[in-house]
Parts: structure tokens; C-alpha cells; sequence
């Protein structure tokens, strides 16, 4: 039986979540095994990255460098500065400058927009022409963490402050079908805020620990997997808390985290995608760029269990 296409302008929508983005390579890798190709990609932050280096054709470059990443390379391409925020960022934004080697956003493969945030007026920027790199500097500039972008006589920060998963940029280029992919969907202690959380009776301490499955059926990543899940997928039990005083780092990343999962749950609830993707990456640090793999399989275990879903929408018998 032949499949016809239900929609003329398929948009792909990639989230921000710093580290976690690197789960993006694995959810578009997904989709396009799948025959899905989107028509139009937009992104904000680590999806604003992400978003570019594919619409400039160099995914496959893009995951070998991720997966070579160890914690000592990216402290070296982090820079450290005292002024505008933590982290200059100027050695990594330099290797992507140097791959995107001067192509405005004009140029790119594929129609591609990045989301930012005015920092003085708090106005969410849509950046669809100019130069690529530096759209996607402004995108990621996390306040606190990246130093601020100056752009056409204002201070840009990253987008996330404004719409994290920008569902609404991808139906302002047209995409009659959006796919978006949110990576905050239950990134606080693996906290899931859908629902309640449902306490599991004690563990014998004497037994072995259970075996946490994903939705596809296949055991969490030990760094993802909740330390105390039951083997049914959606009843964990929340960390206890630290008495220890959190230090300034991780005090930043849980704020960021905090905003991140409150602001995307807002804009979605009033900016709904058609279809939506959220991979579990409750275990990832917004720092954890060295977690490339596992970042990558979950985006594609994501994608992969809303395939079915996913092919009804797109297409008509």
C-alpha cells in the first residue's frame, strides 16, 4: 500500500538544555532512518547548535566530535572570565565558526532560524538571516554562565529564557507540521511533574536492585536509570535531599533547570507541537557534554517509541 504525504511543510523543532542537546543527533538520526526529513528546522540554545550543523549537512561531523569529548577537553574549551559570565566560550565557538566557515543562515541546506533573548527588554529574537555563528552565540549565551552577545545595538542571551522549545518560530516559517523535541520534560532529580509520585514499598537491602526499563523495554543507561525504579516505567521515587550546601555551580544549573522545565511547560501548554517528543535525560547535567552516548541513544529510544504515532500523523493511506 503506498503512504502519500499528509502535510507539505514538515518543521522540526529542537529544544534547549545544554548538555542534554547532544540527544537531539540521536532523535534526528532516528527520524531520518525513519524516511521523515523535515522541511524547515529552527532551535534555541544547544537545539539552535544542534539545528545549524544539520542544516549545514555536517551531522555525521558533529557526533564523532561529540563522542571523543572527555570532561578535560571540554574544561579546555570552556574558557574561564570574571566579566559578562563564568565561561567566554570562545575556543568552542571558534571551531564552529571555522566549520561553518562564514555562511550566513541564507546558505544553509535547509530554511533554519535560532531563538534569543533581548536581555534588557526580555523580547524573544528570531534570528533567520546573518551570520550563523553568530546567531547561534546569542542562542546559547546562558546568563551567568556565557558572556552576553552584542547583536544590532542590543544584548542578546539565550533563547530559553523567552521559549525554550520554539514551536511557534517553526509555524512562522510556514511548517504546516511541527515536531518538536523538549529535553526538560522531568530533568529535576528525575522528578516527573506530569503526576504524582507514586512511593514504592521499601527494598529488601539484602536483594538485588531492579532493572528500570524504558518505554521501549530496554534498561535504562545506568546514569539515566533512577537509583530506586520499579521495574514498571513511570513510578520512581525522588532523591532525598542533600544537607550539604549546594555549590555555586550546581546552585546555577538546578535554576536553570527549574526555569527551563516552567517556562517550556508554559509555552507548550499555549503553543502546542503536533508532535512531541521528550526524551528521559533526568540524570544529565547541564554540564555533562562528555555524555554524548548515552544522550544520543535516549534521543533515538525516544523517537523510536513515537514512530507509530509519529507515521499515522504524517501520512494518508
Amino acid at each position: 500500500m503506498i503512504r502519500r504525504r499528509r502535510y507539505s511543510r514538515i518543521g522540526l523543532v529542537l529544544g534547549g538544555g545544554a548538555a542534554r542537546g547532544w540527544a537531539h543527533i540521536g532523535a534526528i538520526r532516528a527520524l531520518h532512518d525513519a524516511g521523515i526529513k523535515p522541511d524547515v528546522v529552527c532551535g534555541t540554545s544547544i537545539g539552535a547548535l544542534v539545528g545549524a550543523v544539520y542544516a549545514n549537512g555536517d551531522l555525521d561531523w558533529l557526533e564523532e566530535w561529540v563522542s571523543r569529548l572527555t570532561w578535560q577537553t571540554v574544561v579546555r574549551l570552556l574558557d574561564l572570565r570574571i566579566s559578562g559570565g563564568l565561561l567566554g566560550g570562545r575556543k568552542v565557538i571558534q571551531l564552529f565558526a571555522d566549520k561553518f566557515a562564514g555562511r550566513s543562515i541564507a546558505q544553509l541546506d535547509l530554511p533554519f532560524a535560532a531563538v534569543a533573548t533581548e536581555l534588557d527588554t526580555g523580547r524573544e529574537i528570531w534570528l533567520q538571516d546573518g551570520s550563523t555563528i553568530d546567531s547561534v552565540r546569542a542562542s546559547i549565551a546562558i546568563p551567568g554562565i556565557f558572556t552576553p552577545v552584542w547583536h544590532n545595538g542590543v544584548w542578546l542571551v539565550d533563547g530559553g529564557l523567552s521559549n525554550p522549545v520554539p514551536v511557534s518560530v517553526a509555524r512562522g516559517m510556514r511548517a504546516d507540521c511541527v515536531i518538536a523535541i523538549d529535553l526538560n520534560n522531568d530533568i529535576l532529580n528525575g522528578r516527573d511533574f506530569g503526576g504524582p509520585v507514586i512511593e514504592t514499598p521499601a527494598l529488601d537491602p539484602t536483594a538485588p536492585p531492579p532493572v528500570a526499563l524504558r518505554r521501549n523495554g530496554k534498561p535504562w543507561p545506568r546514569w539515566l536509570a533512577p537509583a530506586e525504579a520499579s521495574a514498571t516505567n513511570d513510578v520512581r521515587v525522588p532523591p532525598k535531599p542533600s544537607t550539604h550546601v549546594p555549590s555555586m555551580l550546581s546552585s546555577i544549573a538546578q535554576s536553570i533547570d527549574i526555569m527551563q522545565v516552567r517556562i517550556t511547560r508554559s509555552r507548550l501548554a499555549g503553543e502546542p507541537a503536533d508532535i512531541l517528543i521528550q526524551p528521559r535525560l533526568g540524570g544529565m547535567g547541564i554540564f555533562d557534554f562528555h555524555r554524548a552516548a548515552p544522550a544520543i541513544e535516549e534521543g533515538r529510544a525516544a523517537v523510536e517509541h513515537m514512530l507509530p504515532a509519529i507515521r499515522a500523523r504524517l501520512t494518508l493511506e
